[in-house]
């Protein structure tokens, strides 16, 4: 958890130097995940936390670990990352949910 953190207090300059890769198969964090607070949905290239899509500027790895910088500037943390289930952290507030993969 501490390293996912650390990429998320990480710079605004740190996500010009990150780019996206693309590749064939998606994000392992890519599809629908319910929050609890509701269903959030992530392809290789958009976030959507059930009122808002915003595009995804850039990717770092960590591990299991993905720091997602936002269109509008923020930052999320997708911690853990399993087919299963991953922690949302906002970059923001700090706030944690934990989600499990919508089938």
């Amino acid at each position: 958890m501490r390293v996912a953190l650390t990429l998320l207090l990480a710079t605004p300059w740190l996500a010009a130097c990150v780019s996206q890769t693309h590749s064939a198969d998606p994000s392992p964090f890519a599809g629908s995940w319910d929050c609890g607070v509701a269903v959030f949905r992530f392809t290789d290239t958009t976030y959507d936390n059930a009122s808002q899509s915003y595009p995804i500027r850039a990717v770092a790895q960590d591990g299991r670990n993905f720091t997602l910088w936002l269109g509008d500037g923020s930052t999320i943390g997708l911690v853990a990352v399993t087919e299963t289930g991953l922690t949302w952290v906002s970059g923001r507030t700090g706030q944690q949910l934990n989600c499990r993969r919508v089938k």
